[in-house]
């Protein structure tokens, strides 16, 4: 008597389009996991304060430096050496101060009723600035090496690929003319995948 068929065997066979996943997609989902957790950690409000904290500083010290060089310029009389210790020494202490008053603050949003709410926004705003980084590395990328065929194959057959593209075009287009003409996004060797291409197993081969 014959055996009737599994039921895997009467399932018609299943077609792969896109490419299996590889190292360069490991480390794009890398980028985003390791920014989320720490921004979900952090939590909104320090993470954006950070970034406040970096920008006051830099401006502090651009302030400070007339003010800090003379003096420093009668014990090093290297007038390149004074404006660099006056820049980094100015920007170094108001970025410290910053950084303690940003804890503090942060430290009172986590520990009241927002405390939940600003970790969740933490983590979408890590996952963005992740995103943001693969945008920037894609298009510094482009600026190393504008032909994208040249690019390693790991590179060019990766599935985030196509995504990090559209988001480089994305970013460009809405920077000042200027820059869009210094800034060559190439485009990808592959189309923008859909949700199923992105989630479906990679190819096999089928005897």
């Amino acid at each position: 008597m014959a055996r009737a068929p599994a039921w895997r065997d009467t399932l018609p066979p299943r077609r792969y389009t896109a490419p299996a996943m590889n190292w360069v997609d490991g480390v794009v989902l890398a980028v985003l996991a390791l920014s989320a957790v720490v921004a979900l950690f952090r939590g909104l409000v320090q993470e954006v304060l950070g970034i406040g904290a970096w920008v006051g500083a830099a401006f502090a010290a651009l302030a400070l430096q007339p003010v800090l060089s003379p003096p420093l310029l009668e014990a090093v009389e290297t007038p390149w050496i004074a404006d660099a210790v006056a820049l980094a020494g100015a920007f170094l202490v108001v970025l410290i101060f910053l950084k303690i008053a940003i804890a503090v603050i942060a430290r009172r949003v986590q520990d009241s009723a927002l405390g939940g709410t600003d970790r969740a926004l933490g983590m979408v705003f890590g996952l963005a600035r992740g995103a943001f980084l693969v945008v920037v590395a894609y298009i510094l990328g482009g600026k190393v090496l504008p032909d994208s065929e040249k690019w390693p194959d790991p590179v060019r057959e990766a599935r985030s690929l196509p995504l990090v593209a559209e988001g480089a075009r994305w970013l460009t287009e809405r920077l000042p003319p200027d820059f869009q003409d210094r800034l060559l996004v190439p485009p990808p060797s592959m189309p923008t995948p859909g949700f199923n291409d992105l989630v479906r197993p990679p190819p096999r081969n089928r005897t």
